[in-house]
């Protein structure tokens, strides 16, 4: 399937590149000889995907890349906690002229002077910024300090999928844009006892636990966990309470059907596929998913389905915390080659190369949203009418600290106890909250010392 996206891309970009009228340059001013090192995950898919067509424009440069596969493959095996140190031993080592960078490492390298300002690169060429998605834009220089020191070609959001047709059975009003967590959970309580055995319908379907789901509301609401300085436990408070009440009476209550939180659920692994859950959330690689899964699940079945965006914080209703990116290109403040470096950046996120993207079914989003205005005939407005977050989201509020990974897995198993406690009318959230206070400050301390025993 990469293969084939990946020479859709080649096949659609061909014929401009080659008759000389792609971006913004003509064919004739070619940038001089020479070569950038670039960081990407491998160097075959870095020519596939990039690299070819760069070089029609541009044949006198060559490319030395960074494979990043082994800093990936040992994020996988080790959590993605991780993942910085060795990143940064990647490009201490070999020094990119060009940056892959997560939004975390490239916070901390635009925060450092690491990384070239492209501004004024920007504003010379002329290159439209203006059609990217403005919160994007904002992000970016939100973490240069107000600088705009890369740029991403496209992001990920998620957005609320919701069944029409059981709505329109059920004489319920459909879901709206930027609904809170409140009013989805009362939206799904009004699907709760109808139909009965094999045809009973769910309301909000989600195949994870009440853990994570308590991190969709906190993320949202822009909750932090732990302090700026990762020292001390802030879930003693009335937002937390308050997200706590939310998510365990809505999986109590049965509001809302949580795939880990039920025993006997193994009939319900499909749910939203098999007509019945009404809603579910989710990203934009479940709209080919839709289309395709009845051609191998008989049970599956074909409905008319629409989306919104993710429930909101009413607080900051135009933003939301399910909006990011993986990967932004920078220029490195280092490089002895700016100009071709900013050249392939540039290219990387033109206007031609988000038209091309928009033709594949890879699960992103270019990030100008005017190339791609629809999904299998769906508006694809949700995905891009909230913009990100500017608190942290749950999982950035654990910080980047060397104890971050530690103290998870020490804390996770009692966060899912003791929520699981107050479903189970064992305790109350101020009786549940006393007890994550205290332990969960015991697992920071833990995971500090075993982090500082390395």
């Amino acid at each position: 399937m990469k293969k084939m996206w990946k020479l859709g891309i080649a096949l659609i970009l061909i014929i401009p590149l080659l008759s000389g009228c792609y971006g913004e340059q003509q064919q004739n001013e070619n940038l001089e000889s020479g070569k950038i090192k670039v960081m990407y995950h491998d160097e075959p898919s870095f020519y596939n995907d990039y690299g070819n067509l760069f070089k029609m424009k541009n044949p006198k440069i060559e490319f030395d890349v960074i494979s990043m596969n082994n800093v990936l493959a040992n994020r996988e095996q080790n959590g993605a906690w991780d993942d910085h140190a060795e990143l940064k031993k990647l490009i201490e080592t070999y020094k990119p002229d060009v940056l892959l960078l997560n939004e975390n490492l490239f916070e901390d390298y635009a925060r450092q002077g690491r990384l070239y300002d492209i501004e004024t690169m920007i504003a010379k060429d002329k290159f439209d910024i203006d059609a990217i998605s403005p919160g994007l834009i904002e992000m970016i220089r939100g973490k240069g300090d107000g600088k705009l020191y890369g740029l991403a070609p496209s992001f990920y959001a998620d957005v609320l999928y919701f069944n029409r047709d059981l709505f329109k059975q059920h004489h319920i009003d459909m879901p709206t844009n930027k609904m809170t967590w409140k009013q989805l959970f009362e939206l799904s309580r009004r699907f709760t006892n109808t139909g009965t055995g094999e045809k009973k319908i769910v309301g909000l379907y989600q195949d994870y636990g009440v853990e994570q789901m308590l991190q969709e509301i906190a993320s949202s609401s822009g909750l932090r966990l732990l302090d700026a300085k990762a020292d001390r436990l802030l879930i003693n408070s009335d937002g937390w309470k308050e997200a706590i009440k939310l998510v365990t009476n809505a999986v109590r209550d049965k509001f809302i059907y949580l795939q880990a939180s039920n025993q006997n659920s193994e009939e319900k692994a499909e749910a939203f596929y098999r007509g019945q859950a009404t809603m579910t959330i989710n990203g934009p690689w479940l709209t080919k998913e839709l289309k395709a899964r009845a051609l191998f699940d008989s049970a599956s079945k074909s409905f008319e389905w629409d989306i919104v965006t993710m429930p909101v914080d009413p607080s900051s209703p135009d933003e939301s915390a399910n909006v990011h990116v993986s990967e932004i290109y920078a220029v490195s403040e280092d490089s002895p080659n700016k100009q071709a470096a900013w050249e392939f950046v540039k290219f990387v996120n033109s206007a031609d190369m988000a038209s091309a993207a928009s033709r594949t079914a890879n699960g992103k989003l270019p990030a100008r949203p005017g190339v791609l205005k629809d999904i299998e005939g769906k508006s694809t407005e949700p995905f891009y009418l909230l913009t990100p977050k500017t608190t942290p989201s749950f999982e950035e509020s654990l910080g980047s600290t060397a104890a971050s990974k530690e103290f998870n897995q020490l804390f996770q198993p009692v966060l899912s106890e003791e929520l699981q406690a107050i479903i189970d009318d064992k305790q109350t959230v101020e009786e549940a909250i006393a007890v994550l206070e205290v332990k969960g400050q015991e697992a920071l301390q833990k995971a500090k010392s075993k982090k500082a025993e390395k």
